[in-house]
């Protein structure tokens, strides 16, 4: 059975999977992104995703009433998907309304749409169904799955292509939509005035007033796009990850979107990195929970990445206002490309260490629970291995994490301590289709050009400076 999951992990399906969970995360994160850019970070966006996730289901449903089942079956989803992100979008402006021109608390104001969200999409559900718990007894329907042309199911990966065929084939189109919006809302952040006037407006916003930006309408538009998205990621949620409405089952996503675009440094492409590693740790927790193992383990693993991700967005935090005042202090002598490379490699050492956490987690569960892994014979070996390399990992790794100095002036040891441990992560998956050595050779490559790219050509040209 260990075997089985391990093999599982590693595999196309476990990609596919990944993918799959990380769609419903992504989407408000870069609904967040954006209204953060603005100035207004969207506390609402758990609200907007439920009340999106519970319309779709709903006028999915109906429609094959109001239209007959065959057209109703035909347009029933893009019905609620329409009306879906429709109510989210009218509750976003509901909250820019509050904030920007009823100055209300744009928290007190957010949590509030959370808890309209839970609350009445219950008593709606209620009214409807008789059930406060789902919408199963309701003919709901989903969005349509992209079968990418030339790739037929196979039993076993055998092939780069095959691997890929299984990762992305079959996939909801609101999986595609979600990791095509990455580059659109990067485009759109960054080569369009529009993108530039609310940056503008996100950084000082007195400033942008005085060269004639309504700060107002650009707030308001940014609340907006970012409830478009919280839209859709409830729309997967009902529609595309599952088949009916269940009570508040976003489970923390519109908040664990809040934290993923610091996570990703700011950056949409950052941000889709931030929100995949969160889709592994609930892929991972739901791949886990096939063991004969408490199911407290699996269940748990989603709720340590998102703490662990809290404390990182915290650090993080700290380690920006440093830069900024040293950029406020330094002025035109500010090395921004530098310092920016120094706080890239820091996060990619933080999300190593929160890798590590989880393997100490899984550690602990394998020496306390060895049935579920195969029996004692293997699994106390093994654990005690993923125990050792993961605190290993964690502690070669705090010096890099508690202070920012440290990349500066050990910036080798931080190059050996990124390459190392990323490398081990994708030798375990190169192995699949290569010889164990050729596998470790190529992971170490990557990882290397992974720490090249982030930053790493920024601290070796300043040292040979």
């Amino acid at each position: 059975m260990f075997e089985n999951v391990i093999d599982g992990i590693f595999s196309a399906l476990f990609v596919a999977a990944i993918l799959r969970v990380t769609t419903p995360i992504l989407l408000p994160s870069l609904g967040a992104l954006i209204s953060e850019k603005a100035g207004v970070l969207n506390i609402g966006l758990e609200g907007m995703m439920l009340s999106s996730a519970f319309t779709g289901v709903v006028v999915s449903a109906y429609a094959q009433d109001w239209f007959g089942f065959e057209t109703g079956v035909s347009i029933g989803p893009w019905l609620g998907l329409v009306l879906g992100v429709t109510v989210s979008v009218l509750l976003s402006f509901v909250l820019a309304l509050f904030h920007l021109d009823l100055k209300g608390d744009l928290f007190l104001s957010g949590i509030a749409l959370n808890i309209l969200g839970s609350s009445a999409t219950v008593a709606i559900m209620f009214e409807l169904t008789g059930d406060r718990g789902n919408t199963s007894t309701l003919a709901s329907l989903q969005m349509p799955f992209i079968q990418l042309p030339g790739c037929v199911k196979t039993e076993t990966t055998t092939t780069i292509f095959e691997f890929l065929c299984g990762a992305f084939s079959n996939q909801n189109l609101m999986t595609w939509i979600a990791f095509i919006a990455v580059f659109v809302v990067a485009f759109v952040l960054y080569r369009t005035p529009f993108g530039m006037h609310l940056r503008a407006v996100g950084e000082n916003p007195e400033a942008a007033a005085s060269v004639g930006i309504n700060v107002k309408r650009i707030r308001y538009y940014a609340l907006m796009i970012s409830g478009f998205f919280a839209g859709l990621g409830g729309i997967h949620i009902g529609m595309g990850y599952l088949q009916l409405f269940q009570r508040d089952m976003t489970n923390g996503r519109g908040f664990i979107a809040l934290v993923t675009p610091s996570l990703g440094g700011g950056t949409p492409v950052g941000t889709m990195i931030a929100s995949s590693i969160f889709g592994f740790f609930d892929a991972l927790g739901l791949r886990i929970g096939s063991l004969e193992i408490p199911a407290q383990l699996p269940q748990s693993i989603p709720y340590f990445a998102t703490v662990l991700a809290l404390v990182i967005y915290a650090l993080q935090r700290r380690i920006s206002q440093r830069v900024t005042e040293m950029r406020t202090a330094s002025g035109a002598a500010f090395d921004a490309a530098f310092w920016g490379s120094i706080q890239r490699i820091s996060i990619l050492h933080m999300l190593l260490m929160m890798i590590a956490v989880i393997g100490v987690v899984t550690s602990g569960s394998m020496l306390a629970a060895p049935n579920g892994f195969g029996g004692a014979e293997t699994a106390v070996p093994a654990g005690l291995l993923i125990g050792f390399a993961s605190v290993a990992l964690f502690v070669v790794g705090i010096p890099f994490v508690r202070d920012i100095f440290s990349i500066q002036r050990q910036w080798l040891a931080s190059a050996l301590v990124t390459i190392v441990s990323l490398g081990i992560y994708l030798t375990l998956f190169m192995a699949l289709f290569f010889e164990l050595l050729l596998a470790l050779a190529i992971g170490l490559v990557l990882s290397a050009v992974v720490w090249f790219m982030i930053g790493g050509r920024v601290l070796m040209r300043a040292e040979s400076d």
